[in-house]
């Protein structure tokens, strides 16, 4: 019997991802073989077994959504079981699925397998899972799904290959063309060691300042790369880098008509050089840079030291602190928030950009006023 590749992006309804994919292992017999290959963007190096599933598996099936399709690695997912088949002939084993109707499909995709329609009512797959209500219908589209594996597969078996020895032999199937200026994403953050001088948990740092993941453990994928994520589900190309030449990184970009992001560690102001780096920048005028300051309430270290670290920022940016606030976000509280508050910080830099730039003080309000944290469920 066919086994089966399920292709996502990570973070996108992760637990609901898995849910289908053994719900699928149920109604395709001996499906054991299967594989369910979640990728992060920027994992170019899978494990083996990632691989030696894709160069083995019968039926390809890829959860499209807006992230899946401005994820570099879930497309270089889809080139790798594409290069099995030769040049020019159709795939009929690659399958993809309305995970997200949001998604726009770019040409030479194919049509998705979406969930039938009820008295006009559609649906995807992502909600299907989620609402119990719509129970039956997922489960009329798991047996289709099901059904589809097993015609292909019995129809036209995918030519086994040679297992890649990284992504990076292959490019991307599809990209997401850019609706709008760059984005710069600076992590101004700390390595494990420097953190560790001022933190009792450092568990939220790595070898470098771009692996920062301060949404442990509902978020194992760094900041960096969430960010790139949710530029992309917005047709944004994206940059990323540390805190290195930041006052001539805002000064191109705002010569270029381009996004800053500062996304900021305020462990950072207690080690004193990156204090002094931090306040320059502010001296300097961030004019329509962005900040934006996770502090998740799971961190209970971040939680007991509050008041200190909220009269450290204060203290570094005091000309942010002072100046308007529509491009501030401090305190953000989870992953969820830290998603809602980039996606509103980049459509208010994009839309600063189409009206032409610049502050419009006549709209903004108020000191920066920090985001309460709440303890417990």
């Amino acid at each position: 019997m066919p086994t089966f590749f399920l292709s996502s992006a990570a973070g996108d309804d992760d637990p609901y991802v898995r849910q289908f994919f053994d719900d699928l292992r149920h109604h395709v017999p001996d499906s054991a073989s299967s594989f369910l290959g979640t990728i992060g963007n920027g994992d170019r190096h899978p494990p083996p077994e990632l691989l030696l599933r894709l160069a083995s598996c019968d039926v390809f099936l890829a959860l499209v959504s807006p992230r899946y399709l401005g994820s570099d690695a879930c497309g270089r997912q889809w080139q790798a079981f594409a290069d099995r088949w030769p040049p020019g002939e159709p795939v009929p084993t690659m399958v993809p699925l309305a995970w997200d109707l949001a998604a726009e499909p770019p040409p030479g995709l194919g049509p998705l397998l979406t969930p039938s329609a009820v008295d006009g009512d559609e649906r995807d797959l992502r909600q299907l899972l989620r609402l119990r209500s719509l129970r039956e219908r997922y489960h009329d589209f798991l047996r289709a799904v099901a059904e589809r594996i097993i015609t292909v597969a019995a129809a036209a078996p995918a030519p086994p290959a040679k297992p890649l020895r990284d992504l990076t032999e292959v490019a991307s199937a599809f990209a997401v063309a850019a609706s709008g200026p760059r984005v710069h994403f600076v992590i101004a953050a700390a390595t494990r060691d420097e953190m560790d001088k001022v933190r009792r948990d450092v568990a939220y740092y790595g070898d470098e300042a771009l692996a920062w993941t301060p949404y442990l453990p509902a978020a194992p994928e760094s900041l960096a790369s969430r960010a790139r994520l949710l530029a992309a589900d917005r047709a944004l190309s994206a940059e990323v880098a540390a805190l290195d030449d930041v006052p001539e990184l805002i000064e191109r970009a705002r010569a270029a008509r381009e996004i800053v992001v500062i996304l900021c560690d305020w462990w950072l102001t207690r080690l004193d050089a990156y204090q002094h780096v931090l306040a320059e920048i502010d001296s300097r005028g961030l004019g329509d840079t962005a900040l934006l300051v996770p502090a998740s309430r799971l961190d209970d270290e971040t939680t007991e030291h509050l008041a200190e670290l909220r009269f450290g920022l204060r203290t570094t940016f005091r000309a942010a602190a002072a100046g308007p606030q529509s491009l501030v976000r401090s305190e953000v509280p989870s992953v969820h928030a830290f998603d809602a508050d980039l996606a509103g910080l980049l459509e208010e830099a994009r839309n600063r950009l189409f009206r032409g730039g610049g502050a419009d003080a006549s709209s903004e309000e108020g000191p920066l006023v920090p985001r309460p944290i709440l303890r417990g469920p």
